[in-house]
């Protein structure tokens, strides 16, 4: 089992401050390869923090 925890972003700041704070993490915002690279365990982030509720 993975100890991943997921983040929602909401603003850039919070995914800046996020990012900081967890050396290991990695930004999702689909179409990303990431997620098949976690279930071959290829890949093992700390935290995802998802960028897709950020307003542009």
């Amino acid at each position: 089992m993975y100890n991943t925890t997921y983040h929602r972003a909401g603003s850039v700041e919070e995914a800046a401050k996020l990012a900081s704070a967890n050396d290991e993490a990695k930004f999702v915002s689909g179409g990303q390869t990431l997620i098949p690279a976690m279930k071959s365990r290829l890949a093992a982030p700390s935290d995802l923090i998802d960028l897709r509720h950020i307003a542009s």
